[in-house]
């Protein structure tokens, strides 16, 4: 049996990842267009001999016409990422005029044994599906971007519809395997800006480019589409609906079908059918589901029980609707993470929606991550947590999210590296989302990696400045890297944001980190005074008598985290604030009643 290979190419700072179509910056995945990838691909392939443009357009784009400003764009997009003119002055590539260009840095080429491992280990280790996505994009022929719809009308009482609507539109074609669909959190960063398709083409380098427009008056929904070739500027197709929401799911279906039918995509009847594929007919469940995805992507405490309020509505409209099922159990899970419902009532919520969506349709790959993200936060169930994360993965192995709790899992199970592997997967499905750039910076503090968690949370701000759990997570990273009255400025600007109990347990264990042993104190009277009244999660308070030196006090608040089924506990095996007391005979017993075995 042969030892598998894995190869790279190594210049300056990156490392050009060919198993996994990925391009690495300091250990950082770089996200990078296929097409720009191809591009840089070709040229390192090719180093140090010229590639005529002839050459590249037509190993690029074997099977169509486009311009050489395509070509000339995707240079210009690939030195921009690589830096050059920047601080270091390095140069990659060159320029040969009017012939072609030139790849100049010094490459190493590298090919790594990796040891072959036993079945059982394979599969209990496996990152699943980068293969299949690595596949899936090389076969694709056509990269689209499904723009932000526009709402003309102005009320931001239908912004859910205009943003439900172009959700929709890229996960119906995400099905298809012919077609790369741009990543929402990609195509969102242009939401309430001119839209320029020919510039946002360019820059997303995708092939064809979705815009649309919508007006809502009184009971009639317009909607005009327009589907755009970035290559020549041409307008391939262009259609207007007057219609009504009563049938905005069947306008839906005739904007995917023209759209693939438009990119000349030959479809068996399996992919026909998962292109008009509808978790519900009904069009006020349907309706009722939009508006609790669009607060559900807010990502605020607030906006999570609104999201739950219109689940709950979507199923009481349609008890076979198994996307509302599995979206309700989500938002319990995320709730439960702004410390305000007790683990006891969102865990059984949360399993009675997974298990129903599962019931109606055990292929939903949203629904297995559900489920096993109930039984890894609350229930302690490890081996069917992982179960359930792997069939998700492999239902779908385009679904960033699956990938995403499966990381987190990874962790709490004390294996950062595979841990990091499928972050890496969630980073490149979906590079701009905020959770999944949050939790990579989350890993390395985990990973102990301080100064690349501060890099990474800090350029995740600089995407959301108001995203509330990178706040937290930026200051666990500066605290663990000793620069605590930073770490104190960030709790105290994430509890601006969401005054919650999780906050105030990160700040008292930062001030009594800084010797503010007044401020420490304070926070944790208040907590334990108002435990008395409402649930207020118990690791935050056994945070700060912990960062006390009160490990009495402190192990009697992890045994009631332990009891309340708390699920910042599930990552007490990585987790960096509780260093101080790993060598306490009772650290080791809490990890077993976890079952988490400590390393030896």
């Amino acid at each position: 049996m042969s030892t598998p290979v894995a190869h790279f190419y190594e210049f300056g700072s990156f490392r050009l990842d060919l198993e996994h179509r990925l391009l690495l910056h300091g250990g950082e995945p770089v996200a990078l267009a296929p097409k720009l990838f191809e591009t840089l691909l070709l040229l390192v392939e090719r180093r140090e001999r010229l590639v005529g443009k002839d050459e590249l357009m037509s190993l690029l784009w074997p099977d169509s016409y486009v311009a050489e400003s395509n070509l000339t764009q995707n240079i210009f997009m690939l030195r921009k990422i690589l830096g050059e003119g920047g601080p270091g002055n390095e140069q990659y590539i060159e320029t040969v005029k009017k012939r072609g260009y030139r790849f100049i840095h010094p490459v190493k080429e590298i090919q790594e044994s990796r040891p072959l491992r036993a079945p059982e280990e394979s599969e209990s280790r496996d990152t699943g599906p980068t293969p299949e996505i690595s596949t899936r994009r090389t076969e694709a022929t056509t990269s689209i971007a499904i723009l932000p719809m526009v709402n003309v009308t102005n009320d931001p009482t239908v912004e859910y519809l205009s943003e439900g609507i172009t959700e929709s539109i890229i996960n119906s074609l995400s099905r298809l395997p012919q077609v790369r669909v741009i990543a929402r959190s990609l195509v969102f960063r242009y939401k309430g800006k001119q839209l320029d398709a020919l510039k946002i083409g360019h820059e997303l380098a995708a092939d064809v480019v979705f815009v649309s427009r919508m007006v809502v008056m009184e009971s009639t929904l317009i909607i005009g589409a327009e589907l755009v070739e970035v290559s020549s500027g041409w307008q391939l197709w262009g259609e207007q609906y007057h219609t009504t929401l009563s049938d905005i799911l069947k306008v839906q279906d005739e904007v995917s079908t023209s759209i693939s039918a438009k990119l000349s995509l030959r479809l068996t009847e399996e992919e026909k059918k998962r292109l008009g594929k509808h978790y519900t007919e009904n069009p006020e469940a349907y309706e009722a589901y939009l508006k609790g995805r669009y607060h559900w992507n807010k990502g605020t405490g607030a906006d999570y029980e609104k999201a739950i309020e219109y689940f709950k509505q979507a199923i009481n409209l349609d008890l076979e609707y198994a996307s509302a099922y599995s979206a309700l159990a989500d938002s319990y899970v995320a709730f439960d993470f702004y410390g305000v419902l007790p683990p006891w009532e969102t865990s059984p919520k949360a399993k009675k929606a997974a298990i129903s969506a599962l019931l109606i349709d055990n292929s939903l790959a949203e629904a297995h991550t559900s489920l096993a993200c109930v039984k890894m936060m609350y229930e302690r169930d490890w081996s069917n947590a992982e179960k359930e994360f792997k069939r998700a993965i492999e239902l779908d192995p385009n679904y960033a999210h699956a990938h995403n709790w499966y990381s987190h899992f990874l962790m709490a199970m004390g294996r950062p590296e595979e841990s990091l592997a499928e972050s890496q997967v969630a980073l490149k499905l979906d590079p701009l989302d905020d959770s999944v750039n949050q939790y990579l910076g989350w890993h390395y503090i985990h990973a102990r990696q301080f100064d690349r968690a501060i890099g990474q949370l800090e350029k995740t701000l600089a995407h959301n400045p108001e995203f509330f759990l990178a706040h937290v997570t930026l200051g666990m990273a500066y605290e663990q890297k000793g620069e605590v009255e930073k770490a104190i400025h960030e709790f105290q600007k994430a509890y601006e944001l969401e005054e919650n109990t999780i906050v105030r347990g990160f700040l008292g264990h930062a001030y009594a980190i800084a010797g503010n042993r007044e401020a420490a104190q304070k926070i944790l009277e208040e907590l334990e005074d108002l435990s008395k009244r409402v649930y207020v999660p118990p690791y935050s308070i056994a945070l700060i008598y912990t960062a006390l030196g009160k490990t009495d006090d402190a192990f009697e608040w992890f045994k009631i985290a332990y009891a309340s089924h708390n699920e910042w506990l599930n990552w007490l095996k990585v987790a960096p604030e509780v260093d101080s007391l790993r060598a306490d005979p009772r650290f080791t017993d809490l990890l077993l009643r976890l079952n988490l075995a400590p390393d030896k």
